[in-house]
């Protein structure tokens, strides 16, 4: 994987070179804005089958796809979910550098993984900055991934530095009056206004009233990717007359299988989220499916969730990055079996996402 830089005087025009150089399924790594206007690092994806080493016979049946020195992370880290491709774009990326990758046990390797899946996994700064176009933003997924309690924890973080007065939240879930209740009794503790919108034209109304808000949090109904309603709830987020764009944040539970995640991924793809909320954090046993699935749907992550508390469990993902893909590369090396890990263990583990950069 060769990563290659572009740059433009705007976004727009850097990604579309990206797109011209690489191809419509190139994997952008970073995009920033500079003095003369914006840098993209994106990589064109390897399509060139991995050649397999043959054995003295020309036989490649009994040898492994990976090199001797990345087998070990490779084994275990497939056992905790992380995708083959993003392993092999880990181990090319490897290649050529300093760590040895001829025979098992380089001391170097843990570290020199955790740095290049660091530049793979994309972050979305721009959310817990409060850029201009991000103030009015719509939280999707299916049921059960901690949507409402997440919501709840971005009010309540902007709450406290911007004033309540500049956030309100907005519920379009009329399937599940639990689901409007919780959000109502949310906004009650934190003293910010909760509205109520059942069809587009009505979200439309509810976004104009709130125009000079800061932040505006739309909570929607959990559906799962195969729920026929999906198409209304995507219809319903196009607001005619709503005063600034809605951008959409996918929220994904990092206990699900990597099958499901990406399933949801593409489920919800027509309403194009600008990034994750990854919830769950600390129920899960690994890391590699979603990360893998953000990889894979070129999806940068915004908020890191690990518990119920509000607002201490959410982490902007940037000042995270770092410790979580450290933390995945650990997982990957360990196995239940050798570490005896527990629920107790895995609370204790990642209930310190908090104090780690």
């Amino acid at each position: 994987m060769l990563l290659k830089r572009f740059e433009a005087k705007t976004l727009p025009e850097a990604l579309e070179r990206v797109r011209a150089d690489c191809g419509d399924d190139a994997l952008v790594v970073e995009a920033r804005a500079t003095r003369t206007g914006y840098l993209v690092v994106a990589a064109r994806p390897d399509t060139t089958p991995p050649q397999k080493p043959r054995d003295q016979t020309g036989s490649t049946s009994l040898l492994s796809k990976w090199t001797r020195g990345f087998q070990p992370l490779a084994d275990k880290a497939a056992d905790f979910g992380m995708s083959a491709n993003v392993l092999h774009a880990v181990e090319k990326a490897l290649l050529g550098t300093r760590v040895d990758l001829s025979r098992p046990g380089d001391p170097a390797l843990p570290n020199l993984a955790s740095r290049v899946l660091a530049a793979l996994v994309r972050t979305e700064a721009r959310v817990e900055a409060n850029d201009r176009t991000f103030r009015t933003l719509a939280v999707v997924g299916p049921t059960g991934v901690g949507k409402t309690t997440t919501i709840a924890k971005l009010a309540a973080r902007f709450a406290l530095a911007h004033g309540a007065h500049q956030v309100a939240l907005v519920s379009l879930d009329h399937y599940r009056i639990g689901a409007r209740d919780q959000l109502l009794t949310f906004a009650r503790i934190l003293g910010v206004p909760m509205h109520v919108a059942t069809n587009a034209r009505e979200l439309g109304g509810v976004l104009r009233t709130l125009a000079d808000r800061k932040l505006v949090l739309i909570d929607t109904a959990g559906m799962s990717p195969r729920d026929e309603r999906l198409a209304a709830q995507f219809a319903t987020l196009a607001a005619p007359g709503a005063p600034r764009p809605i951008r959409t944040l996918l929220t994904l539970a990092a206990n699900a299988e990597h099958g499901a995640l990406d399933e949801i991924a593409r489920a919800y793809a027509p309403v194009k989220p600008e990034a994750v909320l990854l919830t769950k954090l600390d129920e899960a046993a690994s890391f590699g499916p979603a990360l893998s699935v953000a990889l894979r749907r070129a999806l940068p992550l915004a908020h890191l969730c690990d518990g119920q508390r509000v607002p201490q469990d959410i982490h902007a993902a940037p000042a995270k990055r770092v410790w979580l893909i450290k933390s995945a590369v650990k997982l990957a090396q360990r196995t239940r079996e050798d570490m005896g890990i527990d629920d107790e263990y895995l609370a204790t583990h990642f209930g310190k996402v908090a104090s780690h950069g």
